[in-house]
């Protein structure tokens, strides 16, 4: 199970047009061999941008903050045909970022009986 929560920093390129982020995300979903099910882009009227896929292998979601210079970026999945990290290269470079977290968080895998590590909290 792949979930991978990407923060973009100091973006040189902050605010792409709408054709530009679909392009780039749905480059990244076919690095990753995945299929695009569903494209649901939101332009907010003062600024910024998320876009979701849905695919058939989970999400694809990336949210911007043109005036923090900010993106983030997430994606679960339960499958790559490449490094998560290597297919995320066209949104990192549509964006230019200057700096690039990666956070991968353990979840529990639905194909397995465990659950993550670390400390839980059951609500």
């Amino acid at each position: 199970m792949i979930c991978l929560a990407v923060d973009l920093l100091d973006c040189a390129h902050p605010n792409p047009t709408p054709t530009q982020l679909g392009d780039a995300m749905h480059t990244t979903a076919d690095l990753l061999g995945v299929r695009v099910l569903h494209d649901a882009p939101v332009q907010f009227p003062t600024h910024g941008t998320t876009r979701m896929m849905v695919l058939a292998e989970s999400h694809l979601v990336v949210s911007t903050w043109p005036e923090h210079h900010l993106v983030q970026v997430d994606l679960v999945s339960c499958r790559a045909e490449t490094s998560p990290k290597d297919a995320m290269a066209p949104l990192t470079h549509l964006f230019g970022a200057h700096e690039t977290h990666f956070h991968h968080v353990q979840r529990a895998d639905p194909r397995r009986d465990n659950a993550p590590g670390g400390e839980e909290e059951a609500v």
